[in-house]
């Protein structure tokens, strides 16, 4: 009897290990590809990436927003879900035309406009 809840505490992790991920990194740079610099639906603010140029998308899903740079890099992030990273709990949403980021570190909560809709 005692040995029951052991049994199935390992039965569990043996089901966690074995299920593939969601998205693989292939899948990741895919999707960031999507977004063209040129086309992109909303610009950053001024002074809030001093030395680089970036647009964003929202995926047609409405799960991911793709950050995408002049030069091409791009990179995506969960759009209107909370998340946590580096011990930084961040959510990214709109409000009306506008691309907003709230993060919260160590209680704090700042508020940060991104960018606007063109």
């Amino acid at each position: 009897m005692k040995t029951a809840p052991v049994i199935g505490l390992l039965a569990m992790l043996g089901v966690s290990f074995s299920s593939p991920a969601l998205a693989n990194i292939k899948d990741e740079f895919q999707r960031a590809q999507s977004c063209d610099y040129h086309a992109a639906e909303f610009l950053s603010d001024v002074g809030v990436f001093n030395d680089a140029k970036v647009r964003f998308c929202i995926s047609a899903d409405r799960k991911e927003l793709i950050y995408v740079m002049a030069m091409g890099t791009s990179w995506v992030v969960p759009f209107d879900r909370q998340y946590r990273a580096n011990g930084i709990l961040s959510f990214y949403t709109l409000e009306g035309e506008r691309l907003v980021l709230y993060q919260k570190q160590n209680g704090v909560v700042k508020r940060k406009l991104l960018g606007r809709k063109r």
